[in-house]
């Protein structure tokens, strides 16, 4: 069996087109939210607790679940089109979230151990003006949220080592996408394919707009959140994200 592909971020970061563009390789087959691995994770974590739903047995039965749900969860992916020898996995934001769903990330390594994860990271400033945007939270409840998907994302790839973690940047996606791609496929075992250099020069032309972007689809730096922010919401979210963002290279607009 192949191993299983796992696209995680922040939502608004870029999982949705970062996921198009590596489900471009023959080599790959991406779903685009399934959400299957946090059903899976919820039922074994969670649901079994209940009384109601288990309850004989129930040691028995959860040793059983944990072994033959990986068989099964291959299974869903081939009926779903997945060829054999093919990566196959979903892309969804939520795997990522520490606060929601602590046990996901963990409960899918422990089902799939040679698992890999690609982790996508965007300006925090043009997160948070999107999640806003689509008037999914608060503002300082977006910016709790930034801040709790990358770090619960980044201490889970320092567990599973470099090996089956890897980060990349949206904003280098969107300006250099084949270089990108190129080492996520390095870190995948996989050589890049004209299929995905097509779609990234079709993409650089006329990009398609995914997911209902914030303003012009694909936008980096100033443009993708000073329309939506005005100055008090940037210094805050400079201020409260200062470290994160020094280390991601998001320099303040101070310079700091």
């Amino acid at each position: 069996m192949a191993p299983p592909l796992w696209v995680i971020g922040a939502p608004r970061s870029g999982t949705t087109f970062l996921a198009r563009v590596l489900d471009h390789h023959p080599g790959i087959f991406l779903t685009n939210e399934t959400r299957i691995m946090l059903l899976f994770s919820r039922m074994l974590n969670r649901w079994v607790d209940a009384r109601r739903l288990l309850a004989t047995s129930k040691t028995e039965i959860l040793d059983s679940l944990w072994r033959h749900t990986p068989g099964l969860i291959e299974q869903i992916y081939r009926d779903l089109g997945a060829q054999p020898g093919q990566r196959w996995g979903d892309k969804y934001p939520q795997y990522a979230d520490g606060d929601l769903d602590p046990e996901a990330l963990t409960t899918i390594d422990r089902l799939f151990p040679d698992s890999q994860y690609v982790h996508i990271i965007r300006d925090p400033r043009a997160v948070v003006a999107s999640i806003v945007s689509k008037e999914w939270l608060g503002f300082d409840e977006a910016i709790d949220a930034w801040r709790a998907f990358v770090t619960h994302a980044r201490a889970f790839g320092v567990i599973v080592g470099e090996g089956r973690y890897h980060e990349l940047r949206f904003e280098n996606l969107i300006q250099d996408g084949h270089s990108t791609v190129e080492r996520a496929f390095t870190f995948l075992g996989l050589e890049n394919h004209p299929n995905v250099d097509d779609f990234l020069w079709a993409e650089a032309d006329s990009r398609t707009p995914v997911s209902a972007p914030m303003g012009r689809p694909g936008s980096i730096g100033r443009e993708a959140w000073e329309n939506r922010l005005d100055d008090s919401q940037v210094a805050k979210i400079e201020a409260e994200l200062s470290g994160l963002m020094r280390e991601y290279g998001y320099e303040r607009e101070s310079g700091g």
